[in-house]
């Protein structure tokens, strides 16, 4: 497809604000997927001698292929191959490796809200080249997972030119509303005047031990933990780490000590709805329930390095108590942390910390070699990682009308940011409305 299609947009057009601070779409019902089958939108051929058709294996980098055509299903109706080629394309490309891309994400998502809808970009021999998940609220397209989603982009072949207007016109949106674009094309960002954000990730080798020596070298915080963590031994208990337990308990006593941080701090509680908790849970058990997804035993063991996407709860033992806890996911001995937690009770040793250094002391014996932190710049990521990325976010559209209306939203809240006593007009916003800002998780 080719950006050409489509006129250029307004360079007046003012830039989006950080994607932790946007509202991700105007007011909207959610969708409960197309009701009618797969919605076709056929594509004109730019130029016959461009592409190879009726390629049906995936070379490393495709051959400058075109699309001819759009469809756009309900994820439930993918069938198993359509499944298998989207794994197939996702893995010639580094840049969608974080779990986020996973067909099983999607269908972890679609499994709790019923509404994840996949374009599917088809050369003309009817070939996937590239599928995108996404949901459609109140006519705008946004990422499967709401906010949830730390990694968002059409899985493409390398070499698949997207047109995002054509997608959209799929879609049937005036808009995306994306967060965290990642392996962004240079072009997006000029045309549709995108922002970017960095994003952290702790490559860890085949040593994940030389790994916390480092940090704990350039890192007070880090250097001094295992004083405090040898103090919680001697205090509370025997320290100890169980990193894959299944415990639905623990898993409910994380969101619990989570949702309790999101109020002290005065942020949005993201396990508001009943579909966000629900996902946790869902890939924690690992039930996508979708034909063509062989699920891995959800009995807890050793060594992930081989391991389908599935969710995981890790936990740092005192004695019989638990004082430190995360959710994330698990997938081919990459870690996605997520959802760390802890109880308050102990937070003088520093409890979360001690949670990661001992999943980072242990990670290379369990086969993780990558830890990934996802994006925005929260001090502790950059204490904890050594290796910064860019991920992009804004809106993609060529309506000059929803790229200001997006922008005058963010500009609000950046203002709103600045205000003298912020952190006081943020707790009274929140005391007077704790849901501010659930539009992002509808």
């Amino acid at each position: 497809m080719r950006p050409a299609l489509s006129p250029p947009a307004s360079p007046m057009t003012p830039p989006p604000s950080t994607p932790s601070d946007s509202l991700a779409n105007g007011p909207g019902e959610r969708s409960n997927g197309d009701s009618a089958p797969a919605s076709r939108h056929q594509l004109v051929a730019q130029n016959s001698n461009r592409g190879q058709d009726g390629a049906s294996a995936i070379p490393p980098r495709a051959s400058d292929p075109d699309v001819h055509q759009i469809d756009v299903c309900a994820f439930s109706e993918l069938a198993p191959h359509d499944l298998e080629r989207w794994e197939q394309i996702r893995a010639l490309t580094e840049d969608f490796r974080p779990p986020f891309f996973a067909a099983r994400f999607a269908a972890a998502v679609h499994a709790v809200r019923k509404d994840v809808l996949t374009a599917i970009l088809r050369a003309k021999d009817g070939t996937p080249l590239g599928f995108f998940p996404f949901h459609r609220v109140g006519g705008v397209g946004v990422p499967a997972g709401r906010f949830l989603n730390d990694a968002q982009n059409v899985i493409a072949v390398p070499g698949l030119d997207v047109d995002w207007t054509e997608l959209a016109r799929a879609a049937k949106v005036r808009a995306f509303n994306l967060h965290a674009i990642v392996g962004c094309d240079p072009n997006w960002v000029t045309r549709y005047h995108l922002q970017s954000v960095k994003a952290f990730r702790a490559d860890l080798g085949n040593d994940s031990g030389d790994y916390l020596q480092r940090l704990e070298h350039e890192h007070r915080t880090i250097g001094k933990q295992g004083q405090k963590t040898r103090k919680l031994g001697r205090e509370i208990g025997p320290v100890r780490l169980e990193m894959d337990c299944r415990c639905p308990e623990i898993l409910k006593q994380t969101i619990t000590w989570k949702r309790a941080q999101y109020q002290r701090t005065h942020i949005l509680d993201l396990f508001l709805p009943d579909w966000t908790r629900d996902l946790i849970e869902t890939l924690h058990a690992n039930a996508m329930e979708q034909p063509g997804l062989q699920a891995d035993s959800p009995a807890p063991h050793h060594e992930f390095s081989n391991d389908s996407l599935r969710g995981i709860c890790s936990v740092l033992w005192a004695g019989d108590q638990p004082v430190a806890t995360h959710i994330g996911m698990i997938e081919h001995g990459r870690l996605h942390y997520w959802f760390p937690a802890y109880d308050p009770a102990y937070s003088r040793y520093s409890p979360g910390t001690a949670l990661f250094t001992e999943i980072i002391r242990a990670a290379t014996s369990h086969g993780i070699q990558c830890v990934d932190m996802g994006y925005g710049e929260q001090p502790y990521k950059k204490k904890q990682t050594g290796t910064t990325t860019q991920v992009v976010h804004g809106t993609i559209t060529d309506s000059r009308w929803h790229r200001m209306a997006f922008a005058a939203e963010a500009s609000m809240v950046q203002a709103l940011k600045r205000v003298p006593m912020k952190e006081a007009v943020k707790r009274a916003i929140r005391t007077i409305n704790p849901s501010a800002g659930i539009k992002k998780l509808k």
